[in-house]
């Protein structure tokens, strides 16, 4: 099976991707709260922000595609979120009227507001984990000291994703080599019976995978993580991304 792995340039070569992964996580995780909680207009703000997921995206050797492409999977979600957000803004010129719900110029504005800063908080989020590998990131998670089981769910979460990927392509597979066609109307069905085949598989699966784990000796907790001190330059960086992310911070008014 081939798959388009979560961090597919991780092990890169550039400076980023050197850095040491806790100031890559914090500066990350001060971005996306930066970005969440920026109020109207904040149109400085934004561009400064999108003009520094370009660069590292250039700088860690990241295609532009790539990270737009994957972006796009929060579409379904924050697009619905900001066509729901624009409906109740009644200021501004109307473009459109259906019954009682108004869509105004105004609003559009502030809908793609949103929409933009969604996005470029899930691009902050893959540039994170294409510059830092899922073991590394995970270990720096521990380190600042997350919950053991929160860290043990993401692990199993990656690990067995893709096999879950792989049972799903094979029972795609088997489903169309089997198939002589059909009503659309029978689809719904069929997908559902799928559905309901992949989670018993699933289920069945880990039952096993924690027997056999058990055998071999686990009791339940992780491993523990040594944790080493920052480099001079690390401490260099961080301070200069928080310190460039505090500055345009202080423009969000505009």
């Amino acid at each position: 099976m081939h798959h388009s792995y979560l961090d597919k340039f991780a092990r890169g070569n550039s400076l980023i991707h050197h850095l040491d992964d806790r100031v890559k996580l914090v500066v990350t995780f001060f971005a996306v709260i930066l970005i969440a909680s920026t109020p109207q207009p904040g149109k400085i703000f934004i561009g400064g922000m999108a003009a520094i997921v370009l660069f590292l995206s250039l700088f860690a050797r990241i295609p532009l595609g790539y990270l737009l492409a994957r972006s796009a999977i929060i579409l379904p979600f924050s697009g619905f979120a900001a066509v729901t957000y624009a409906f109740t803004i009644p200021e501004g010129r109307v473009l459109l009227q259906i019954g009682s719900y108004v869509l105004t110029s105004h609003a559009v504005e502030m809908g793609a507001f949103l929409l933009l800063r969604s996005g470029l908080a899930v691009c902050f989020m893959i540039i994170l984990i294409n510059t830092c590998p899922f073991d590394r990131l995970l270990s720096a998670l521990r380190s600042l000291k997350v919950p053991a089981l929160f860290i043990l769910l993401l692990a199993f979460f990656y690990r067995f994703l893709y096999l879950l990927w792989d049972e799903a392509e094979r029972m795609q597979r088997a489903r169309n080599l089997r198939y002589f066609g059909g009503r659309w109307k029978q689809q719904p069905a069929l997908l559902g019976r799928l559905v309901t085949a992949l989670f018993i598989r699933s289920y069945e699966r880990s039952e096993r995978v924690a027997l056999a784990m058990q055998a071999r000796g686990w009791d339940g907790e992780s491993w523990p993580i040594k944790v080493s001190p920052l480099a001079h330059k690390d401490i260099l960086y961080s301070l200069i991304g928080m310190t460039l992310l505090i500055s345009l911070w202080m423009l969000r008014r505009f």
